[in-house]
């Protein structure tokens, strides 16, 4: 079973209550994914667009996207992905369905407008697989 794969897995028995390592994140894995994130400050709060790229080698068929944002900043909007949580400084993202497939090379959009502020994230992972900041 791929990487992807096993991640997925690894999601589909934590969500079910059965947590196990296989959706744990390991530092010796690879990057599944390249993420762009462009903030925009106005009064009051921010707009941020993120791009995730998928720089695998395999399909990814659903997924979870997760990064840190300052507990200051309440996430009023979001779009391109179904906001699961963002409590205790981590926002938790899904797909929508229509855009759950990402094939090798392409790339999912995803914004959000927030009222506070909070820094830049620096880590983000795609179905518990790290990524990497892309500038």
């Amino acid at each position: 079973m791929s990487r992807i794969g096993r991640a997925l897995l690894g999601v589909a028995l934590t969500m079910a209550g059965v947590a196990g390592p296989a959706g744990a994140a390991r530092a010796d894995d690879v990057a599944a994914c390249g993420v762009v994130y462009q903030a925009s400050r106005y009064t009051g709060g921010f707009t941020a667009a993120i791009t995730v790229l998928n720089i695998g080698t395999e399909t990814i068929r659903g997924w979870t996207f997760l990064f840190p944002l300052d507990t200051s900043a309440t996430i009023v909007d979001i779009w391109n992905a179904d906001l699961l949580s963002a409590r205790s400084g981590v926002v938790t993202t899904h797909d929508q369905g229509w855009n759950a497939v990402v094939q090798p090379g392409g790339s999912i959009h995803i914004g959000f407008r927030a009222d506070g502020t909070s820094a830049a994230p620096t880590r983000f992972t795609v179905n518990d697989l790290p990524c990497q900041v892309v500038s």
